[in-house]
């Protein structure tokens, strides 16, 4: 690796790196600072209770981070203190596993954000059980000892790595956005291939990820560093653009010209990509970007007669509106160029910020069975006690703890997510068994510290990166710290493999238990998607320009981006649940693809809004409010689809001017094609609310109820 490519470590290493660090210091100044009768077993429990506080330990601003790991540590003493004083009693502790496992995923109600914080008690009371019983006073001031002394490195490290935390969020958003031009090329390229729109689909909501990560670490700092806020705003900007860019391609036509002319795009698109990457590398090299000209697309000449003349135009003109965008971008990144003010304000910007509190009406709104958080937490509750009362059964019931754990990582919210766990949790454990068994032939105590040290920080740093190497580093780490706290009972490899197969198979037959299939989530988020889709209609079509305008279109926009990417990824997670419970497959794509599209078509409208108003006059504007009303009847089912609306896909009714010498016949052309697309989604979402209302064929209603 060249000299300062160190910058360009993803932020999971960086964190994987701090989390090692600060577990191995724990060890070693409560090893030394200790009585010496108990400098092992008070080490090894304070470094167990740290790793434990240390799973809340994640990239963010410091206060943020400070409460989470506060909170995480706070659970695990929680935890190691009832073991402690319950492990005795087999039946009391089957309530304790009970109760932690229903507590721990009731946490989850506070979305993904208190998923590292909730598991912090579970992983905590199994490390409990891994140890040998010890005086509750021994063990809750060695567990104190550990969690406060993290938390003090973990404010340290989060205030040392802040600032490259924040350019690697914004890095990792310019890069995403690559990615998503590359797969729009590729999509554009390939005529519409499925595999290209799997690709497509899948960028889209992997970029919405990156881009909320990014605001997270950016916005709050927007005062103290403007440039990076730009950037970002520019992006958000750019892919809007960028979805834009896909509608009236249709009208290019397969003969050699309109092959010509989506070459040129195909190739433009690409180029914009290769550019931003360039940023990318640029922001985390802390240098200027190099000097860079965006050369102009080479369209083929086309006969006057032909109306793609006038089409040649539009494209023109959204290609350099991106073009605008992304080396507006690069003027951000450069420290000598003047930058322009922000178009929002900074304190408006932490409306975008994911929220920090846990307010308890989140937690009230899942008391009921059809919550699929309390159906995971009940579901949780029996497979987590039944897996500990059939571990003690077991021949081998010298670690109950293990089988307990196995349940635990594996099952998981759906189907889909437990499939996958159920798979690498495996695979991760037979391979880190054979490391295990390489390790084992050195009898080296020291060397086993620093390589249980190692595994905390790449099983900590990987857990939502690649779940295969977290499951290798998280088997090393458990039989080392299992071992290390316990060593006469030798390093069960065997049993942990078995363990760890049968906890996947309970995991999996649990995940059958009060099932919570996305069938029965759909309609929430359909409805969600449908009002997202009508908010964004109106906010995008208002002539309000004030700062106060701009923010609530910014914020309606990212809320319908957000509901089409949920839905989305709903329809992804169905796909691996039984055939008869799946929902209508074809109308919730019919609605994404018609949804994705009506997003293009608002976008560009508001786009042409904020450029150009002042080239419309006002009986114009005075349209804009019944058209919205009449995309929001569409989306709800109460339009029909226009039938002549097919026609504009024909060339010749494209609009007699270009669309810079009269806006006005384009503006009535777009709100004529998004009113088609919006009558499709609202009578796609007419149909798959209503198959979904009907019980699965096969089943009984009462039963599907149940289900």
């Amino acid at each position: 690796m060249s000299a300062g490519r160190w910058r360009h470590w993803p932020a999971h290493w960086w964190n994987g790196l701090s989390v090692a660090l600060g577990v191995m210091l724990v060890q070693v100044i409560v090893s030394h600072a200790a009585p010496a009768a108990l400098s092992q077993v008070a080490s090894q429990l304070a470094m167990a209770c740290a790793i434990c506080a240390s799973l809340a330990d994640l990239p963010g601003s410091v206060r943020r981070n400070r409460n989470r790991v506060l909170t995480a540590g706070a659970m695990t003493l929680l935890a190691v203190g009832l073991v402690a004083v319950l492990h005795p009693y087999r039946a009391a502790m089957g309530a304790v596993v009970a109760a932690l496992a229903f507590g721990s995923a009731m946490l989850l109600s506070w979305g993904p954000r208190a998923g590292p914080v909730s598991f912090a008690p579970i992983l905590a009371m199994v490390f409990a059980l891994a140890w040998p019983p010890q005086p509750l006073a021994i063990v809750m001031a060695s567990g104190a000892a550990g969690i406060a002394l993290y938390l003090v490195w973990s404010v340290i490290s989060s205030a040392l790595l802040q600032r490259r935390f924040h350019r690697l969020a914004l890095g990792d958003a310019l890069h995403g956005l690559a990615q998503l031009l590359s797969a729009r090329a590729e999509l554009l390229g390939s005529g519409g291939a499925a595999h290209a729109m799997r690709d497509w689909l899948g960028n889209e909501a992997q970029l919405a990820e990156l881009l909320q990560t990014a605001r997270d670490q950016v916005f709050p700092r927007a005062k103290t560093d403007p440039r990076s806020a730009a950037v970002l705003l520019h992006v958000v900007e750019l892919r809007d653009l960028m979805l834009a860019s896909r509608l009236d391609l249709e009208l290019l036509g397969e003969d050699p010209l309109g092959q010509e002319m989506r070459a040129q795009l195909v190739g433009r698109l690409k180029a914009l990509a290769v550019l931003l990457d360039e940023y990318r590398d640029a922001l985390l090299d802390e240098r200027a970007p190099a000097a860079v000209s965006v050369k102009a697309t080479r369209w083929p000449d086309l006969p006057a007669q032909d109306p793609r003349v006038r089409l040649q135009l539009v494209l023109q003109d959204r290609l350099s509106h991106l073009d605008t965008e992304v080396l507006a971008m690069g003027r951000a990144l450069d420290v000598s160029q003047p930058l322009p003010p922000l178009p929002v304000d900074a304190g408006p910007l932490r409306n975008f910020v994911t929220p920090v509190g846990w307010p308890m009406g989140l937690l009230k709104a899942q008391w009921h069975l059809d919550s699929p958080v309390m159906r995971h937490a009940l579901r949780s509750t029996l497979a987590l006690s039944a897996a500990y009362f059939i571990a003690l059964a077991l021949p081998w019931a010298s670690h109950p703890h293990w089988l307990v754990l196995s349940v635990a990582v594996v099952l998981r919210g759906s189907l889909d997510q437990t499939l996958e766990r159920r798979n690498m949790r495996v695979l991760g454990t037979a391979i880190g068994c054979g490391v295990m068994l390489g390790l084992a032939q050195i009898e080296h105590v020291t060397l086993w510290i620093v390589v249980l040290q190692i595994a905390v920080g790449v099983a900590h740093a990987f857990v939502t990166r690649r779940y295969l190497v977290t499951a290798i580093a998280a088997t090393v780490m458990a039989l080392l710290q299992s071992h290390l706290a316990d060593p006469a009972h030798g390093i069960a490899i065997s049993e942990r493999l078995a363990d760890t197969v049968l906890g996947a198979v309970l995991a999996w037959a649990f995940s059958y238990v009060l099932p919570s299939w996305e069938r029965r989530n759909l309609p929430r988020a359909l409805k969600r998607a449908r009002s997202a889709l009508q908010q964004y209609a109106v906010q995008a079509m208002s002539a309000e320009m004030t700062p106060a305008g701009a923010l609530t279109q910014r914020m309606a926009r990212r809320q319908a981006y957000d509901a089409l990417a949920a839905l989305s990824a709903a329809l992804t997670r169905s796909a691996a649940e039984p055939k008869r419970v799946r929902p209508p497959l074809q109308e919730l794509n019919t609605v994404l693809d018609h949804g994705y599209r009506l997003m293009a078509h608002l976008s560009m409208m508001r786009q042409s809004l904020m450029r150009r108003a002042k080239d419309l006059d006002a009986a114009f504007m005075a349209e804009m409010p019944e058209a919205a009303k009449r995309l929001q009847r569409a989306l709800a089912g109460e339009e029909p689809v226009p039938h002549a609306v097919q026609a504009l896909q024909d060339w010749s009714l494209l609009p007699d001017v270009g669309p810079l010498e009269d806006l006005k016949p384009w503006m009535r052309r777009r709100m004529q094609v998004s009113l088609d697309d919006a009558a499709r989604a609202g009578q796609a979402a007419h149909a798959a609310f209503e198959a979904m209302a009907t019980p699965p064929s096969g089943v009984d209603p009462a039963i599907s109820r149940m289900q």
